[in-house]
């Protein structure tokens, strides 16, 4: 019976779990800053997607952000600096659509023929479509005029990212 009881407050105190001890070196984890927080940080950073990712927030009013369009050109506008093809074709739509700008035929067809120089497979092939879509809203000379700025268009980086 003794043997018993031993075996059975041996058994008992195996099955307790003991917490491990913290470190005095481990301290607990800071809380994540809130991803638009940190979009901010990596977009200021220059990260291009990161660009694009806020932009499309501002544009929608997403993740705590105010819709805000001028504030998604901007982004969009300085992921195109650095050719990233999904802010090209964002500033594309702004100006076909007249969303925060005035509706600019040439300014869309320029935006997506850069995209489309940047992307391919079905990608590429949607933004061609609507490429070819304004395009066809476009006179000779207009058209003539779109396709060289797009060509020529090259990133004006005149001051630093600054916080909005």
């Amino acid at each position: 019976m003794h043997r018993l009881l031993l075996t059975f407050i041996f058994a008992a105190t195996m099955s307790i779990a003991v917490a491990p001890a913290q470190s005095a070196s481990e301290a607990p984890a800071a809380p994540q800053k809130p991803y638009r927080d940190r979009l901010l940080e990596r977009a200021l950073k220059g990260d291009a997607d990161a660009q694009y990712e806020l932009g499309k927030n501002y544009e929608a009013g997403r993740i705590g952000l105010p819709k805000d369009l001028a504030q998604a050109q901007r982004w969009y506008r300085e992921g195109a600096a650095q050719g990233e093809p999904y802010s090209e074709f964002a500033l594309g739509v702004l100006f076909n659509f007249g969303k925060g700008v005035k509706v600019d035929y040439v300014q869309a067809y320029t935006w997506y023929e850069r995209a489309a120089l940047h992307t391919s497979g079905g990608d590429r092939d949607s933004i061609v479509e609507m490429r070819d879509r304004v395009a066809g809203k476009l006179t000779h000379q207009q058209l003539a005029e779109a396709k060289r700025a797009a060509e020529q268009w090259k990133p004006a980086r005149d001051k630093p990212l600054v916080r909005p």
